[in-house]
């Protein structure tokens, strides 16, 4: 009886070994598992830091990136109201010189006219010239014919003077 307890405690005892064993494997499996886990989480979270880095390197380069960009673009609106003021006075003076060679033009069709009318004049003078040039050659061949006619005349008149004269 005694060694049946005694095999009884042994065998419950065994049992107990068996079960602590079981429980032992599956504590050493979980430890396992979680130290494989941890040993992933500390090799997710070193490769999460090293990309943190260069995610963080990479926002410092956007940002100098885009602070660079935004002086440029500053500097760009700039040009651009200075640009815009240019063309604005550019557009003024050209409206000015547009206006000049508007009465520049109307000066050289009216000194145009002005030539035209004056061309007219000269020719009508031109004409008039010409016409009292050839009157005036009338009037000279009149004036010889005249002036030889009373050289004739003062000739017969001398001549019947001195007929008078001798005859008296």
């Amino acid at each position: 009886m005694e060694l049946l307890r005694q095999k009884k405690k042994i065998a419950e005892t065994e049992n107990k070994l068996k079960q602590q064993q079981t429980l032992y494997e599956a504590v050493c499996s979980d430890r396992n598992l979680y130290s494989k886990q941890l040993i992933e989480a500390r090799d997710e979270i070193t490769e999460m830091k090293r990309k943190l880095k260069i995610l963080s390197h990479q926002i410092d380069q956007l940002k100098e990136e885009i602070a660079s960009k935004d002086s440029a673009l500053v500097k760009v609106n700039a040009d651009l109201v200075h640009v815009e003021r240019d063309k604005e006075s550019l557009n003024v003076e050209v409206s000015g010189r547009k206006q000049e060679l508007e009465a520049t033009k109307q000066l050289l069709e009216s000194q145009r006219a002005e030539e035209r009318k004056l061309r007219k004049i000269l020719a009508e003078a031109s004409s008039e010239r010409a016409r009292q040039k050839k009157e005036l050659e009338k009037v000279i061949n009149e004036r010889d014919i005249l002036g030889s006619q009373l050289i004739r005349r003062n000739d017969e008149l001398a001549l019947l003077y001195e007929k008078t004269t001798k005859d008296t």
